[in-house]
């Protein structure tokens, strides 16, 4: 690198003296060697041609290399021993490569001169043994000593999309199952010929609803996370939601000596909305309401509008103590100890982005406390 590089500063006070120093070339190359490694992910510098011109030491090391110096000059597909790039002497020159995520993200970057990031899977081969790695690549345009460069950094993905993969493989399974234990219980009730027994199947086909209902949440949860989840909006009536609600909960376990019952100044109207998501969302409302309520405690659900606005909300005489009060609705928060705290989170996640309404909750010694979700009318 030709010729000495200034640290620029622009401060609001001036700077001691002595603070602003002139770097030798090659102690600037071992500045930015040092920023690189600093760097948990794959990371280099490429030139317009996508050599590599800098690297950290994650680069070589996935490829199995033990010398930075075989990494300089080389293309990023050639630096790692992608499997696709002696098919033509060179990376980007096989047919594989027209769809490679890294020179694709690397072309976008360098024509857009913007920020990019895709996704990558790549195969390499190192001392004879295929490797498969899922990146996500980010590329960044900058300039490299007077040259137009690209930052790259690969960060690896490979856990996220396996686990990904397998709890895909897992609810698919397990939901094909109980479909198959539904279509049994709808057979035995069918063929029933005894009266007293129709409670009995009544309960099992909804405890089968509730299992139904929690894995579908927690594919849910997943899917808005990702912001890959996509609404059901159909027209339902109002008060069917709420009495959808009151029956699963009353097979909660923590209702003992508890009762949940329906308001009956609720108003029945229709809403358009994702019906899934809702009862989801008063469940866990639900849920927590009976789990601060007292020995023989009341929880009461309601539904009505106001202002031309849906409103559905729950209620119970505890009160919600200062300290509790500032952290809900934060992810991971509980009261419940260790690996729990979804429930207040997902009735924000799912109330407000996706069905585009406003959670809240109120709590007072006189009042009792009362969670709310208030919705649009209609959701187009």
């Amino acid at each position: 690198m030709d010729g000495n590089v200034k640290a620029q500063y622009k401060p609001h006070e001036p700077l001691p003296d002595g603070s602003v120093r002139e770097f030798k070339p090659v102690e600037y190359l071992h500045y930015l060697q040092e920023i690189l490694n600093s760097n948990t992910h794959i990371s280099a510098i490429l030139n317009k041609k996508r050599q590599v011109l800098l690297s950290n030491q994650h680069l070589f090391a996935a490829s199995g290399l033990d010398n930075l110096n075989h990494v300089v000059g080389t293309l990023p597909g050639d630096a790692m021993g992608c499997i696709h790039s002696t098919e033509k002497n060179s990376c980007g020159n096989s047919d594989s490569c027209r769809y490679c995520g890294i020179i694709n993200t690397i072309r976008e970057s360098q024509k857009s001169g913007k920020r990019v990031s895709n996704e990558c899977r790549i195969t390499i081969r190192i001392k004879g043994k295929l490797v498969f790695h899922d990146f996500r690549v980010v590329c960044t345009p900058l300039s490299y000593n007077g040259e137009a460069c690209t930052f790259m950094n690969l960060i690896d993905i490979s856990h996220e999309k396996r686990n990904q993969m397998l709890e895909n493989v897992f609810f698919h399974d397990i939901m094909n199952r109980l479909g198959g234990l539904h279509g049994i219980v709808q057979m035995i009730r069918s063929e029933n010929k005894q009266p007293e027994l129709e409670e009995y199947i009544d309960v099992l086909d909804i405890i089968g609803e509730l299992v139904i209902e929690d894995i579908q949440t927690q594919r849910f949860l997943k899917a808005a996370e990702n912001a890959n989840l996509i609404l059901n909006l159909r027209e339902h009536s109002s008060y069917e939601i709420v009495e959808s609600v009151r029956k699963q909960i009353s097979f909660h376990n923590g209702l003992k000596n508890r009762q949940i019952l329906v308001c009956t100044d609720c108003s029945d109207f229709t809403v358009k909305t994702d019906d899934t998501l809702l009862k989801r969302i008063l469940l866990n409302m639900a849920k927590n309401a009976m789990e601060a309520s007292p020995d023989k405690g009341v929880v009461t659900l309601f539904c009505g509008i106001k202002n031309n606005t849906a409103s559905f909300s729950v209620h119970n005489a505890g009160v919600i103590e200062e300290e509790i009060k500032l952290q809900i609705f934060q992810r991971s928060f509980s009261t419940k100890g260790h690996g729990r705290g979804l429930g207040t989170y997902s009735m924000k996640l799912f109330g407000e982005n996706y069905l585009k309404g406003k959670v809240f909750f109120r709590t007072n010694e006189k009042q009792g406390t009362t969670f709310t979700i208030e919705l649009p009318l209609q959701q187009y």
